[in-house]
């Protein structure tokens, strides 16, 4: 099945439906952004510096990802965890809600994916535009995968902000504002283990359980 939608979607054409349950806001998600907003853990150091960090990110073929999220749409709210793996330009992302609600799975590309939900499949040729319609909240699919791992997207404009240390602590992007809250060492690189996402009402927390990379391994 073919879903085709309007280049840009105004605030009057978001959908009051999509595929995400509709759900009071769940304590736990509010205990989720306080507490993600207002600490910073320390944790070990990679020995790099953020320059060289993202060099390394950035040219890794691929990785692969599992944590815990929730959204809170200022309508609705929705808790789950998900697992994201990223292959040079390919992606696969699967989300489980509880006992199966609102699940849903994406693999492609920027340019082209397909998106399987309550047993339908759609094929999106304009991923970005036409997934935020079917989800009902603005999916940003084309810069989460650098922002996952704590970089900008090298094709937006970007304004990072970092501590005294030289770490990344908050980026704001395509309207987008990211704060990470707390960084973890795996297979020798630093990256985010909590990570605030903010747009208009739109809040996402996510907690990043593991992290690795596929094809040639980060640690030197």
């Amino acid at each position: 099945m073919r879903y085709r939608s309007p280049r840009r979607l105004s605030r009057r054409d978001q959908p009051r439906r999509g595929i995400l349950p509709r759900t009071a806001v769940l304590p736990l998600l509010g205990a989720a952004l306080v507490l993600g907003a207002c600490t910073r853990l320390p944790v070990a150091d990679d020995g790099r510096g953020y320059d060289e960090r993202r060099e390394l990110l950035e040219s890794l073929s691929g990785w692969e990802m599992r944590g815990r999220l929730a959204v809170d749409t200022g309508e609705r709210a929705f808790q789950g965890r998900f697992a994201w793996r990223q292959d040079r330009d390919q992606l696969a992302l699967s989300v489980r809600g509880p006992f199966g609600a609102g699940s849903f799975e994406i693999a492609g590309s920027p340019e082209a994916m397909t998106l399987r939900a309550r047993g339908e499949s759609w094929t999106l040729v304009d991923p970005e535009t036409e997934l935020s319609d079917l989800v009902g909240w603005w999916v940003p699919v084309g810069s989460l995968g650098a922002w996952l791992v704590g970089v900008p997207d090298r094709l937006f404009d970007a304004r990072p902000q970092f501590d005294p240390d030289g770490q990344l602590v908050a980026l704001e992007q395509r309207l987008w504002r990211l704060d990470y809250g707390a960084y973890q060492l795996s297979e020798g690189v630093l990256v985010p283990r909590s990570i605030q996402l903010s747009h208009d009402a739109l809040r996402l927390s996510l907690t990043v359980d593991a992290w690795n990379p596929i094809g040639a391994a980060a640690t030197p």
